[in-house]
């Protein structure tokens, strides 16, 4: 007996949804998602997005944005997920990235900097530091930012979302 299920070689190839590529989000469209919800929610904000190449960028303004930058920015990274998730559906997608006042670009230096003075410290004692738990993205910046300064390696450690990340002296080679 024959299915009419469609096969393989019938309609190209069977992709999994969750590696197709979703059409590009429009700047417009998140800008007015993320306006949605966080009015929804009562905030007293202004939101405002624009294309930057590789990821759309949204700015969020206004009396209540210190709300969503409480407790590390726990608000404004779960609204990033959100809206990542809504748009795309699971698909993959330009990037969506919130701030509010620069708020990320002081946080990412910040790290870095930490690093970069914990890596020092490595070098000079010769013994292992671990820098407090990150989150994968933070975890990343402070990865490319280590393997650029000769004498120190790292690897994270820990389960789960938040891991630290251990700075230790490497091997001289020669």
């Amino acid at each position: 007996m024959m299915s009419d299920a469609p096969r393989a070689e019938d309609s190209g190839s069977l992709q999994d949804p969750a590696e197709e590529p979703a059409a590009q989000a429009r700047p417009e469209e998140v800008e007015t998602l993320a306006r949605r919800i966080l009015e929804g929610l009562g905030f007293d904000v202004t939101v405002a997005a624009r294309d930057a190449e590789a990821t759309i960028e949204v700015d969020i303004a206004g009396p209540d944005r210190d709300f969503l930058l409480d407790h590390k920015a726990e608000a404004l990274n779960a609204l990033q997920y959100l809206l990542n998730r809504i748009i795309y559906r699971g698909r993959t997608g330009k990037k969506i990235h919130l701030d509010s006042d620069g708020y990320r670009r002081d946080r990412e230096e910040e790290i870095v900097e930490v690093a970069r003075r914990t890596a020092a410290q490595v070098k000079s004692r010769g013994e292992e530091s671990l820098l407090s738990p990150l989150n994968p993205y933070e975890r990343r910046l402070v990865h490319l930012a280590m393997a650029e300064i000769e004498g120190v390696g790292t690897r994270s450690l820990g389960d789960g979302f938040l891991k630290r990340i251990a700075i230790f002296p490497s091997k001289k080679t020669g």
